[in-house]
């Protein structure tokens, strides 16, 4: 069997592997708690052992944001290179953050799994925190990039910080029960935040 085929089935077993862990501790977080809930369960649930589960995420907390968080800040980072050189950084910006709402039924369904199981377990938090901030670096190494200026200057952080927050309001809106779908409600936040920053 080439190499090739080898190392995709390989590689389609790993994503698989994460993703039933992921849904079996979701599923074991909603039904048991979250506190209540152990590595071994969600291991048990998933069909694997606790040594498997430690391969893919380091604890419970891992799981609850973990993988998203990094699938999405990979997809963002990888979509702001890609935007035309000469194009303003905020409307590349603005472009790349429609384009990463999340629109899936299933895949909305497990944010607000996690949203709601963040509000009632304010442990989870600094885990959540780390996330947003994560997503705020990529996005002021981009703008500072595009527009010659260091990371720390004013311009992209302000840039950086309406794009973090508007995904933080959004989720916490949605999440609790504020009308509208969570991509509108994103893209509303972040054209209010940004109405001020123009390009100077």
């Amino acid at each position: 069997m080439p190499a090739g085929r080898v190392l995709n089935r390989r590689e389609e077993h790993k994503r698989l592997t994460r993703a039933a862990l992921e849904e079996a501790a979701l599923a074991l977080f909603a039904r048991d708690g979250y506190e209540q809930t152990t590595v071994d369960g969600i291991a048990a649930e998933a069909g694997v052992s606790v040594r498997t589960f430690f391969r893919y995420f380091s604890g419970k907390r891992h799981v609850l944001f973990g993988d998203v968080a990094l699938e999405r800040i990979t997809r963002l980072r990888r979509l702001l290179a890609a935007r035309p050189a000469g194009e303003d950084p905020l409307e590349s910006v603005r472009a790349v953050l429609d384009a990463s709402d999340f629109t899936d039924p299933e895949e909305l369904e497990q944010i607000r799994l996690r949203m709601r199981l963040m509000l009632d377990q304010p442990s989870l938090v600094p885990t959540y925190l780390m996330t947003i901030q994560e997503l705020r670096q990529e996005v002021a190494l981009f703008v500072a990039k595009r527009r010659g200026v260091p990371p720390t200057h004013p311009y992209p952080l302000l840039v950086s910080a309406a794009a973090a927050t508007a995904w933080d309001v959004a989720l916490h809106a949605w999440a609790t029960g504020h009308p509208g779908s969570l991509a509108e409600l994103r893209r509303s936040a972040f054209e209010q935040l940004v109405r001020g920053l123009v390009a100077t």
